[in-house]
Parts: C-alpha cells; structure tokens; sequence
C-alpha cells in the first residue's frame, strides 16, 4: 500500500521513523530534511508517526 501524501507534505511516515530515533540535535535533523525545528519537535513529541485526519466530523 502507498502512503498518499498532502499536497505541501514535507515528511513520510520513514522519514518521522527516523526523525524520532535520531540521536541527531533538531538543528541538525530540520537542516537534513529541509524542514523547521518546530516541525523535528513537532514529530519527536508526537506518539505516532501517522499522519492526523484532516477529514470532517460527521
């Protein structure tokens, strides 16, 4: 199964793996993936590497 991504996603599920079992500084980890710091901390706090639903509540 493919993972489909956002139009403006800058990370994949393999790359948020990787991103919270780095040993690298969140400095180092936003300059390797050309992403913000806030984001590295973003999925280092996150419990899951899943995407959240952006589908309505019904």
């Amino acid at each position: 199964m493919t993972q489909a991504l956002h139009s403006r996603a800058r990370t994949t599920h393999l790359i948020r793996e990787e991103i919270k079992k780095s040993t690298l500084s969140q400095a180092e980890l936003a300059r390797l993936y050309n992403v913000s710091r806030q984001t590295i901390r973003k999925w280092q706090d996150r419990d899951s590497v899943d995407d959240a639903s952006h589908r309505p509540n019904t």
